[in-house]
């Protein structure tokens, strides 16, 4: 008489198989939202560069502060990035870009970066 049961060692050979198979997806899936996450937060640093950039060449100057809204400081115009971008995964450090005016430049900086901060400045 034939028996048409599976075998212990089959099961476990498939259940292997199925756990390597979702290893390898997670770990697929999380460098890919790394990685999207990283480029939304290099085209928030540009698009916020291009505002301050914007303003420098209306005014002259760096406006103090960026969030909210970006008012260019010798002027009533205010540029074209309506409000600060957000981090897109807040870390312990918070949800915003960090923007320091130092001088006649300024230091945009992305802690959140994952791989290490991400700075962006101008002399």
């Amino acid at each position: 008489m034939k028996n048409n049961a599976f075998t212990l060692l089959e099961l476990l050979v498939v259940i292997g198989i199925i756990g390597v198979v979702m290893a390898v997806g997670v770990v697929s899936y999380t460098t890919i939202s790394k990685n999207s996450r990283n480029a939304r937060r290099n085209a928030d640093l540009e698009a916020i560069r291009q505002a301050l950039e914007m303003c420098r060449s209306v005014d002259g100057e760096y406006p103090v502060s960026i969030y909210e809204t970006v008012t260019c400081p010798n002027s009533t115009s205010v540029i074209t990035l309506k409000s600060t971008p957000k981090d897109p995964k807040p870390c312990v450090s918070g949800e915003r870009y960090n923007y320091v005016v130092n001088g006649n430049g300024y230091e945009l900086t992305a802690n959140c970066y994952e791989g290490g901060a991400l700075t962006v400045t101008n002399p």
